[in-house]
């Protein structure tokens, strides 16, 4: 194992465990009585953005050959914010009821969101422009459903994701 790939191990290793919970909550779908179409949508968004940033890491690689102890710890930063956010995110097992869940819940799990994105304004990760733009309105709109109970905020938030998705084809 050469240093790159011991580097990738640790961040890899917190998306894994981050998307395993992830994973394990999509067996939820099939109870019909717990089902909250918004909780069912952002698990399903979030199970994707972990999966884009394990494909996306794996193409900073090459960064990692000369990085200091400061800058790997810039690349920690979003695992370990995502691995907080599905923490939250995926702490049902008590909770039948989806939507008080949610709405209990709709504050740290916005904030979180809205923080990960931001993180990747990072320099080190290089994102284009329209992207950019993109993470700019998702964070607006996670932000504003954080601190407003407005399902328009949290449907915005939805919409630009979809839109993600297409513009990463």
């Amino acid at each position: 194992m050469d240093i790159v790939e011991y580097l990738l191990f640790v961040p890899l290793l917190i998306y894994g465990i981050a998307l395993s919970d992830l994973f394990g909550q999509w067996k939820k779908f099939l109870n019909p009585k717990s089902l909250y179409l918004p909780h069912i949508i952002i698990i399903i968004a979030t199970t994707d953005i972990g999966v884009n940033n394990v494909f996306n890491f794996f193409k900073l690689s090459h960064q990692f050959t000369n990085i200091t102890y400061f800058t790997y710890w810039l690349y920690l930063l979003p695992p370990l914010v995502f691995l907080i956010l599905v923490n939250i995110l995926t702490n049902t097992d008590d909770k039948e009821d989806k939507k008080i869940f949610f709405n209990e819940n709709r504050k740290p799990i916005f904030i979180l969101m809205a923080i990960f994105m931001a993180l990747h304004f990072i320099p080190q990760f290089n994102y284009n422009e329209p992207v950019s733009l993109h993470r700019l309105l998702a964070i607006a709109s996670c932000l504003l459903f954080a601190f407003w109970n407005n399902m328009l905020f949290y449907y915005a938030s939805v919409l630009i994701w979809l839109l993600s998705l297409y513009s990463r084809m």
